[in-house]
């Protein structure tokens, strides 16, 4: 049976549960109609701000306990609380949200708790991705790949850089950069680098839960 860590809290290790059920609901796109006085239809400006943005995800819990002190310790350690979420069954990612208990039955020796975490729309990848770049005077191409979410990369320089990506470019000396011009979209992003020294993009990928 899959449990979730909650934090630092495991369900199963900590409070014994047995976790019935993780429901996932997607966040609502974050729609905005326009409408044309005296015409058809409406102007649909929802990407006008660049891409599509999204309302928050939420997740609802229920636990199964077999005893009434952890069932009281996991209320008193998960209500009301942001944390991250692991799930199982889902090993590669994890998700962002605030916990709340939304109610407690008991029948006979069995103690249940519901919880629902309203998350961030994107799950998260566990592990970073990084990519690493020899630099030389002559420009080079690489490809930077991400998933759905669109992520400012941490840029560790050591000597100097240059940087082209969309059209701009960018010079670094040594020292960490983040540019929120140089923002990765799903996909294969196209980057062309020169100079001396070496170049690190650190990012994490996330994906619509």
């Amino acid at each position: 049976m899959d449990g979730a860590v909650f934090g630092k809290r495991y369900s199963k290790d900590d409070y014994g549960a047995i976790m019935n059920y993780a429901r996932i609901t997607p966040p609502a796109v974050k729609e905005n109609y326009v409408d044309i006085a005296g015409g058809n239809s409406a102007v649909d400006l929802t990407e006008a701000v660049g891409g599509v943005v999204y309302e928050d995800g939420t997740i609802e819990f229920k636990f199964t306990l077999f005893s009434g002190e952890k069932a009281a310790q996991m209320e008193s350690d998960l209500h009301g609380r942001r944390m991250e979420i692991f799930l199982d069954r889902e090993p590669e990612y994890y998700y962002d949200g605030r916990v709340s208990c939304t109610k407690e039955e008991r029948d006979g020796r069995l103690y249940e708790l519901y919880f629902t975490a309203r998350v961030r729309p994107y799950k998260y990848e566990r592990s970073e991705s990084m990519h690493m770049e020899t630099l030389t005077e002559q420009d080079k191409e690489i490809l930077l790949d991400n998933d759905g979410m669109p992520v400012m990369p941490v840029i560790a320089v050591k000597g100097n850089a240059v940087l082209v990506y969309a059209g701009r470019r960018y010079r670094m000396e040594t020292g960490e950069y983040q540019i929120p011009e140089v923002t990765l979209y799903g996909g294969l992003n196209r980057l062309q680098l020169s100079g001396s020294g070496s170049i690190v993009f650190r990012y994490r990928k996330g994906r619509i839960i």
